[in-house]
């Protein structure tokens, strides 16, 4: 299966940010079945949240610009934040590592078999 990974990352080497205050995700998209991945693009967004206080209406255009992405990794996600993302179909992890030693910890546990990855559709 080919899917697509959002990154939250400042300089698209490093997972450094929050999920809530990211301002860029670099999308990388992993294909399981050859077990190789490409930087695919960045997504500039508006971070949901400010000084630590947040809207949830503001998470949900945080996803509509990350469009089809099956998963998201951040350095760090909240509580809140992670409820509202998996409740609207996406897989959450929080992996404060380089972009490719993430990707490998990923393949390596196969985590699209655990968590049972969603199709590139939300729900």
């Amino acid at each position: 299966m080919v899917y697509k990974i959002a990154f939250a990352s400042s300089d698209g080497v490093r997972v450094d940010s929050h999920f809530g205050s990211a301002e860029r995700f670099y999308i990388v998209t992993l294909d399981t079945e050859k077990e190789e991945y490409d930087i695919t693009g960045q997504t500039e967004v508006r971070p949901p949240c400010n000084g630590g206080w947040h809207e949830v209406s503001k998470f949900g255009a945080v996803l509509e610009q990350l469009g089809d992405v099956s998963a998201i990794v951040a350095q760090r996600v909240g509580p809140g934040a992670k409820k509202y993302i998996e409740e609207n179909g996406k897989t959450v992890y929080q992996i404060p590592l380089d972009i490719e030693q993430a990707i490998c910890l990923l393949m390596e546990e196969k985590q699209w078999e655990v968590d049972k990855w969603r199709s590139h559709t939300k729900n």
